[in-house]
C-alpha cells in the first residue's frame, strides 16, 4: 500500500514538471505562439491537420514500439494498445446511445420544421448521402453538436437555448459547422488520435507501477530504475502528445467553420452566431456550469463554453460585438489547453477566408 501510494505520488510529480514545463514554454516561446497563429488559407489549414495526424501516429507507434523493443516486454505493449483501440472503438460504436442519454435528445418536432428542411438542404450540398437526424438537447444552455455512427447514423443536435438565442439564419449557419464535421468525419479522427496519447501514457503508468513493485533484475534494461526513467518519460510524453491531439481538435474547428461559410456563402452569419454564443456565456454563468456537468463530451459543441477568458462588454449590437471581439488577443494558455480556437481568432479566420471568396 505504501508502495502504491509513493507511486502514484511520483507520477503527479511527473505530470506536475511536464505541465510545469509546458506553461513556462507557452508563456514565453515564439515557437508556440506560432503554431497557434490562424490558418492563412484552406490549403494551409488541411495541411496542418494532416502533418499533426501522421506525426501523432508516428511518434506514438514508434515510441511504443521502440520501448517494447528495448525492454524486451513482447506482446505486452499490443495487448494495452489493442485493449484501448477497442474501448475507443466500442465508445464511438455506441456514442449516439451515450449522448442522447446525456442530453435528454428528442426528435425535433412539427415546429421546427422549416430547420428540418435546412438540414436536409445543407446535407445535399455537402455531398452527403444522407441527411443527419435533426433532434433537440434538454438543455438551457445554448450550443450544437454532430455525432454519430454506423450503427445509429448521424445526428445533429441544436439545445433549446440556441433556439432561443439565435435568430433563424444564424441557426442555419451553426447547422453548416455541424454538418461540416460529419462531412469531414473528424469525430472519427479524433477519437482515433486520441487513443495514440492514452496507449503511451497508459504504458508509462504501468511501467512505473511495475518499478514500484517488481524486485530486482539481472538485465539493467529490466531493473527498477530503469523502468521507473521509461514509464515517467513515457507519461510525459503522453501528455505532450495529448496537447498535440488537441491542436488538431482546434484545426478542425476552423475546418467546421469555413465548411459553414462556403456552403452558406455567408461567413458573417456564423461571426455573428459566435459572437452571440460569446455574450451568452459571459452575461449567464449557470450556462458554463451546465456545460461543465458534461465532462468529456464538451469537445463536441460549437463552443466549448469553458475557456474563453476574456470579456468585451456588449452594447447590443451584434456587428459592434463581432468587430470589438476580433480585436482582443486571447490566453495562449487558455488557447493550449482547450479544444476550441479563441472566438475572437475564430471571427478573424472567417474574415480571411471572406476576403479569399470576395476575390474569387
Amino acid at each position: 500500500m505504501v508502495l502504491w501510494v509513493v507511486g502514484y505520488w511520483l507520477e503527479m510529480l511527473v505530470l506536475g514538471l511536464v505541465l510545469g514545463l509546458v506553461v513556462g514554454l507557452a508563456a514565453n516561446s515564439s515557437v508556440v505562439r506560432g503554431l497557434l497563429r490562424n490558418p492563412r488559407s484552406l490549403g494551409e489549414l488541411r495541411l496542418m491537420m494532416i502533418v499533426i495526424a501522421v506525426a501523432t501516429v508516428l511518434v506514438g507507434v514508434g515510441l511504443v514500439g521502440l520501448v517494447a523493443e528495448y525492454l524486451g516486454l513482447g506482446v505486452t505493449p499490443a495487448l494495452l494498445a489493442a485493449g484501448v483501440a477497442v474501448f475507443m472503438l466500442l465508445q464511438w460504436l455506441f456514442s449516439p446511445v451515450i449522448i442522447n442519454a446525456i442530453y435528454g435528445v428528442h426528435e425535433a418536432g412539427p415546429e421546427l420544421e422549416w430547420l428540418r428542411v435546412e438540414v436536409e438542404r445543407l446535407a445535399r450540398e455537402s455531398g452527403l448521402r444522407s441527411p443527419p437526424k435533426l433532434v433537440v438537447a434538454d438543455m438551457d444552455a445554448p450550443n450544437a453538436f454532430a455525432y454519430g455512427s454506423p450503427l445509429f447514423g448521424n445526428y445533429v443536435a441544436v439545445t433549446r437555448g440556441l433556439l432561443h438565442l439565435l435568430p433563424r439564419e444564424e441557426i442555419i449557419a451553426v447547422i453548416g459547422h455541424e454538418i461540416g464535421h460529419l462531412k469531414h468525419r473528424d469525430v472519427v479522427a479524433i477519437l482515433a488520435l486520441a487513443t495514440i496519447p492514452a496507449i503511451v501514457y497508459f504504458m508509462g503508468r504501468a511501467l512505473l507501477h511495475y518499478a514500484w513493485w517488481a524486485g530486482g533484475s539481472r538485465d539493467e534494461r529490466a531493473s527498477p530504475a530503469t523502468l521507473f526513467a521509461v514509464g515517467a518519460a513515457l507519461v510525459a510524453l503522453g501528455f505532450l502528445l495529448h496537447l498535440v491531439v488537441q491542436h488538431f481538435s482546434r484545426l478542425r474547428e476552423y475546418y467546421a467553420d469555413a465548411h459553414s461559410a462556403l456552403v452558406t456563402g455567408a461567413p458573417r452569419l456564423l461571426q455573428r452566431a459566435l459572437a452571440r454564443l460569446y455574450a451568452a456565456y459571459h452575461s449567464v454563468p449557470r450556462y458554463r456550469d451546465e456545460i461543465s456537468a458534461k465532462g468529456f463530451t464538451t469537445y463536441l459543441f460549437i463552443v466549448s463554453g469553458l475557456l474563453e477568458p476574456l470579456y468585451t462588454p456588449w452594447s447590443g449590437d451584434i456587428d459592434t460585438l463581432v468587430e470589438e471581439l476580433k480585436r482582443t488577443e486571447p490566453s495562449v494558455l487558455e488557447e493550449l489547453f482547450s479544444t476550441h480556437p479563441p472566438i475572437p481568432k475564430r471571427l478573424r479566420f472567417l474574415d480571411a477566408l471572406a476576403e479569399r471568396l470576395s476575390s474569387l
